[in-house]
């Protein structure tokens, strides 16, 4: 067990460890979640950093469970300052996108230290705007850190977005208040100049309906990408519920496993 972990549940009908985590930053903040673990595997195991989106928690991250019972270690993790129900610390009015690539390394160069983990299967998975920290971290960690990528609608709208509210004096996206400072900083991003440092493999899912990041940006880093691949839902929007959420999960399994040594079946006969 690494430092900074503590088990407190184990859902025993499905064979699942859950441990509570706090990580201190580079900047000394508390970065708080969870690790979702097959609770009878044995030696290194892959693992799953998932980022939540802007405004959200890992609490709204339900896939967890259901990534430990195919036999690969979830890590979850609020973002400091990432929303209003962080429990990580840190205001969202502090909160910038290189804040939250800053809390996303710390967690990886914590996580890779963790007896159970395979340091070289490490994942990183990310919706919305998780999806584009996930990227831009990629892309400055290189592939020998970061096994492969699986981004679920990612923001890479983010910058025109933060053009647009210093233009109009908005502060709000969607009644999440920013501070100026993340306009300030994202409105510069180049996403598809700097994404393709990233060489690995990565998977796109994206909904045909969704309106807020429309999937013609995972489109276009399908051309940035050395190895992309993007699967669109039909029926699903900015948010995966229902049976596009157990769809987009099972996608992700299947793709880790193909880009790892996770073994077809779990010890449980999944």
């Amino acid at each position: 067990m690494g430092k900074g972990v503590r088990v407190t549940e184990r859902l025993e009908k499905n064979k699942i460890r859950v441990e509570e985590l706090e990580i201190k930053g580079e900047d000394g903040k508390r970065i708080r979640g969870q690790l979702y673990l097959p609770e009878k595997a044995g030696g290194k195991l892959p693992l799953v950093i998932f980022c939540h989106g802007l405004g959200s928690c890992f609490r709204e991250l339900h896939h967890g469970e259901g990534l430990a019972r195919a036999g690969i270690c979830c890590l979850l993790f609020d973002f400091c300052g990432g929303g209003p129900a962080s429990l990580s610390d840190g205001a969202m009015e502090e909160m910038t996108l290189r804040s939250e690539c800053e809390d996303l390394k710390a967690v990886i160069s914590w996580a890779g230290n963790l007896d159970y983990v395979d340091p070289g299967q490490i994942f990183l998975q990310g919706e919305s705007m998780g999806g584009l920290v996930s990227a831009l971290v990629a892309a400055e960690v290189s592939a020998e850190v970061v096994r492969a990528l699986v981004l679920w609608y990612p923001a890479f709208g983010i910058p025109e977005g933060a053009a647009r509210r210093l233009r109009t004096g908005e502060r709000e996206f969607f009644e999440i208040s920013l501070g100026e400072a993340f306009d300030l900083e994202a409105q510069g991003l180049d996403v598809y100049g700097t994404i393709p440092a990233y060489r690995g493999s990565v998977l796109m899912i994206h909904g045909k309906k969704d309106y807020i990041v429309p999937p013609g940006f995972s489109r276009r880093a399908l051309s940035a990408y050395r190895e992309a691949r993007l699967i669109v839902l039909p029926g699903a929007g900015h948010g995966f519920d229902g049976a596009d959420s157990s769809a987009a999960r099972e996608y992700s399994i299947s793709f880790i496993r193909q880009e790892g040594a996770v073994c077809e079946k779990d010890e449980w006969g999944r």
